[in-house]
């Protein structure tokens, strides 16, 4: 199962969804208009005949001036929602959480529950290579049940019931987990926050059917004659609209089922390889079916997101469930079931003993390890799996986690921290460069960040890239909650650092583009590119300027530059692209290569898959991905908007 090819299988479906919009939009008008139709048919009219006669005449059934109006006012109402609401997610997954009544978590917590999924969200987080998304609980809902909302993986929340995370085991809360990140890594988030924009608006006219029914509770029955006339007259046309946006929830639902159904079978099968125990997502569907509250949700908006929960959230679905069946899904992964839901309890006061070391609580035992991540020897073979989800594993996610000392962790999640440690990241080792860096960043960001980005750089500097990586990924959700102007500040800070010395390394440059691309989205709402490029031929010069470079860094002679650069043309090749030859030196500078990255942003998921593997291949050539090479990979996997998990060993 390759992430690539599912991203690319849901850019395809959004063309499906747009055209379930267009259908569900024309059987609305047709549904509207046919009721209004037959009400006018119904009726009788009075008419005066040509020698000026009273007469009676039966109401007729079509009429075009009548259906051309309710298709403008039908159809407007229904972009007008659309368009909102789409406006309104464009700001992320926050936006959906806050929806469903969610809090987000401290990093910091010291609430068990709360300590275990930050632990196991991170683990994952690092295994994907993605940023740690935000974290919220919604405290009031006791069914277990999660999702994950966001446009792109920058903006990304993961969202759990209290329920979950109080019910759940680890194993359990981790299957659970994967399962969401599987959507974010699958496509499916992006896909879903689209669908809730599409949905909204073909549900707008229930929604203002229900919105006044609610204003008529507060009117006052003892008023005039006049006024409860009002009342009544306001009391059918909300029925009215309630009755008629009931089409288009029925059509709404019917999108749902169809686009959601068998995404869910997809994440639940990939939750199992990600987490290599079948048992630990089977487990929580066993635990869903077995307790009262099963997976339900009461938040007033969880219809409109329901295709995103992990479990069915309980809401009426007019015979088109958005999730299989609890029993199908746990047969598809344990054949052998017998049939028995589990029961779950919460948890006694006081039960769950507090850990000395705030991160063993999320860990099955043994002993803290701080043994850095070695060079990896990568075989062709492992390399040309890139994007299966055999190769993501939370215990590689696990294993870096554990490598972090608590103080590094302690500073990811601290906003002055975090900071720090990232400028010091960028510190010169040359002691001339950094005396000046230094006197920048103390009259920039004052005289105890320039001393604490000193220390880190001390620190960190001879630390693997898995680790730096690691903590960049982790830190990133604190960055997030700068004000405006910090964030500017930090940008530039950051920028002059890259800048300073007057060329940008490797790790310069991947840092560079990991904070552009997941902070740019947050900040500055900057929106994923459209795709442009279907095919590998139409970007061949960038392309030969992006695997030139990549062969020269991986390349320790001019025999393994040849070498480095066949391997990957010929990879190339093979999907259609014909590179016309190495390229020198002074024709490979940095702005042409993030010329290429940026045009290859807009291209298809296997498109990125098929560079990402070809660049691989070009960096070690020797079979051996290196801190340099892994930095520059995941460079080149952010710029482009893909994701690639570390591929590295204890």
């Amino acid at each position: 199962m390759n992430f690539y090819e599912a991203q690319d299988d849901a850019r395809r479906r959004t063309k499906w969804l747009i055209g379930y919009f267009v259908l569900a939009v024309v059987g609305v008008v047709l549904a509207i208009y046919a009721i209004l139709g037959l009400y006018y048919m119904s009726q009788t009219v009075a008419m005066v005949d040509a020698a000026g006669n009273l007469m009676q005449q039966q109401g007729v059934f079509w009429d075009l001036e009548r259906f051309v109006t309710v298709t403008v006012l039908t159809t407007g109402v229904i972009l007008a929602g659309n368009v909102f609401k789409s406006f309104q997610l464009s700001g992320g997954g926050a936006v959906v959480a806050r929806d469903m009544g969610g809090r987000q978590v401290d990093p910091h917590t010291t609430d068990i529950d709360e300590r275990k999924l930050v632990n196991v969200i991170e683990e994952m987080a690092i295994a994907s290579g993605v940023p740690v998304p935000e974290i919220w609980v919604m405290d009031q809902e006791t069914g277990i049940n999660a999702f994950a909302a966001g446009t792109e993986p920058g903006n990304a929340v993961i969202g759990v019931t209290r329920g979950c995370i109080q019910r759940l085991n680890r194993s359990e809360l981790q299957g659970v987990m994967a399962h969401e990140f599987s959507h974010i890594l699958n496509g499916d988030m992006k896909l879903n926050m689209r669908l809730i924009g599409w949905l909204f608006g073909i549900m707008m006219l229930s929604i203002i059917g229900r919105q006044l029914m609610f204003h008529m509770q507060f009117m006052s029955m003892r008023r005039s004659r006049e006024n409860n006339n009002g009342a009544l007259i306001g009391l059918i046309a909300a029925i009215a609209l309630l009755v008629v946006g009931s089409i288009g929830v029925f059509f709404a639902r019917m999108i749902q089922a169809a686009i959601s159904r068998q995404r869910e079978y997809l994440a639940d099968a990939s939750a199992v390889q990600f987490t290599r125990d079948p048992a630990s997502i089977a487990g929580a569907l066993k635990k869903i079916g077995g307790q009262q509250y099963g997976s339900e949700v009461k938040a007033g908006k969880a219809s409109e997101a329901s295709h995103m929960f992990f479990a069915d959230g309980g809401m009426f679905s007019y015979g088109f469930a958005t999730h299989p069946p609890l029993d199908v899904r746990i047969k598809a992964i344990e054949a052998d079931w017998d049939g028995e839901f589990k029961d779950s309890e919460i948890p006694e006061v006081g039960s769950q003993a507090h850990p000395t070391d705030s991160r063993m609580s999320g860990f099955s035992g043994g002993a803290v390890s701080h043994a850095q991540p070695t060079e990896v020897h990568v075989q062709r073979e492992q390399w040309d799996k890139l994007g299966d989800m055999s190769q993501t594993s939370i215990e590689v996610g696990s294993a870096i986690l554990q490598s972090l000392e608590q103080s590094w962790m302690d500073a990811c999640h601290d906003r002055d921290e975090a900071q720090s440690m990232l400028f010091g990241l960028l510190l010169a080792s040359d002691r001339k460069l950094r005396s000046s860096e230094v006197k920048f960043l103390k009259k920039k960001m004052g005289d105890a960040a320039a001393e604490r980005a000193q220390s880190w750089s001390d620190v960190l500097l001879a630390q693997h890239s898995s680790q730096k990586i690691a903590l960049i990924d982790l830190s990133i959700p604190t960055l997030r909650k700068l004000s405006h102007p910090e964030y500017e500040r930090f940008i530039h800070a950051t920028q002059w650092l890259i800048a300073s010395d007057g060329h940008v390394d490797i790790f310069e440059f991947m840092l560079q583009k990991l904070l552009e691309n997941h902070l740019s989205s947050h900040f500055e709402g900057a929106k994923s590119p459209r795709v442009r490029y279907h095919k590998l031929s139409q970007l061949n010069s960038g392309l030969n300027v992006l695997i030139s470079t990549m062969a020269g860094v991986g390349a320790s002679s001019g025999e393994d530059l040849e070498s480095a650069y066949a391997a990957a043309a010929g990879a190339l090749s093979e999907n259609g692209s014909k590179l016309s030859g190495i390229l020198p030196a002074d024709q490979c500078g940095l702005h042409l290569v993030e010329d290429a990255l940026r045009r290859l942003a807009e291209s298809t998921p296997i498109m990125k898959r098929d560079v990402l593997h070809a660049c691989g291949l070009a960096v070690m050539s020797d079979g051996v991905l290196g801190s340099h090479e892994a930095e520059l990979l995941r460079a080149v996997a952010d710029t482009m908007g893909a994701t690639i998990p570390p591929f590295v060993k204890r």
